[in-house]
């Protein structure tokens, strides 16, 4: 009967053998051996060796610094990224000598009564306003907040009832922009708009063509114009309209070139928020450190909480903002719709 692979006998573990662990990729350990790669693994582990990494091996003068000083300090030292510092100590059971951070209370009732600055619009460096609490990610059986721009909306329900009207009286034509147009075809069951013919191109077309409702479902187009200005998810989105994400995505993307092309300004194109995310921008309170923070849940009274990475604590916004006397800004960090103008086509292009 046949050995099964995974069952090498424990006489392959010489002192050797040992020494090759943590040396090389376990894979590589593996083929030398004649064995399995999962049971050099199951080895390594065994005897507290870590992986090989060429990039990030550690020598021991390198793990002697481990403790002596905040992982981000140590890591800026040695030139390794602050995860790979913790993951280190972490797993050589080294502990951490980051000081408990003092409570900012503490910091603002010695720095006496700091007035909140004044309210400022959380608008970004490209113009478009959004939300810094609004979540990205939806709870368990929660519903994530109205954020809807009531604006928006409305302006893209009129041009929907434009590009959808049965009117008869010839539009101008969308590829050659002619005006000598005149009607061919009124409104029937099978064709709900009347089609035009262009006699200068001798095209015909509807006032559908050259707009991002050609080929989209007409049914979910008026909920899903209400959903554009909404500061969630191209997943949330997807399960309201019952489509999938990359629909939403192309979706999404198709009007944002169109409101560049009806208004090069963008006035109506940022005011889309649909998939968008955004990381906030403030001087830490504890160590001073200017520039991006992250969000790292909510404070018990409800408001966001930011993490600062250069000293490893969290605290509220509003105690971030009477203590550096600033409102947080906004940054676009991930756009997944963003489209640019051609300066001289004046076309958008994703």
């Amino acid at each position: 009967m046949a050995t099964r692979p995974h069952k090498i006998r424990s006489a392959i573990w010489t002192a050797e053998a040992d020494a090759l662990l943590g040396t090389v990729p376990d894979s590589a350990i593996a083929a030398q051996l004649g064995c399995h790669c999962k049971t050099v693994r199951e080895r390594r582990h065994k005897l507290g060796i870590a992986r090989f990494s060429a990039a990030r091996a550690w020598t021991k003068e390198q793990e002697a610094l481990l403790g002596t000083d905040t992982d981000l300090a140590i890591a800026k030292k040695l030139g390794f990224g602050h995860g790979q510092v913790h993951r280190r100590r972490h797993f050589l059971g080294i502990p951490s000598t980051r000081p408990h951070p003092e409570a900012l209370k503490k910091i603002i009732a010695r720095s006496g009564a700091l007035p909140m600055p004044l309210e400022q619009s959380t608008t970004t460096s490209t113009g478009r306003q959004l939300l810094i609490h609004q979540r990205l990610l939806q709870k368990a059986g929660d519903e994530f907040p109205d954020t809807e721009d009531l604006a928006l909306t409305a302006y893209l329900e009129r041009e929907l009832a434009e590009v959808y009207s049965t009117s008869l009286h010839p539009p101008a034509c969308p590829r050659c922009h002619s005006r000598r147009t005149e009607l061919q075809q009124k409104p029937h069951a099978r064709m709900t708009v009347p089609r035009f013919t262009c006699m200068t191109c001798r095209r015909t077309f509807n006032r559908i063509v050259g707009t991002p409702f050609v080929r989209l479902r007409a049914a979910k187009l008026p909920l899903f114009i209400r959903l554009l200005s909404q500061q969630i998810p191209y997943e949330e989105a997807a399960r309201r309209l019952g489509v999938s994400y990359t629909a939403i995505q192309n979706w999404t993307k198709k009007f944002r070139i169109w409101l560049l092309q009806r208004d090069p300004t963008g006035k109506w194109e940022k005011k889309v928020r649909l998939g968008i995310r955004a990381r906030p921008h403030i001087r830490c309170p504890r160590c001073g450190a200017d520039g991006e923070k992250h969000l790292d849940g909510y404070m018990p009274t409800g408001e966001r909480r930011l993490y600062c990475p250069a000293c490893g604590t969290a605290f509220g916004i509003g105690d971030a903002e009477r203590l550096a006397q600033q409102k947080v800004r906004l940054e676009v960090w991930h756009d997944p719709g963003k489209v640019d103008i051609d300066p001289e086509a004046g076309n958008g292009k994703a």
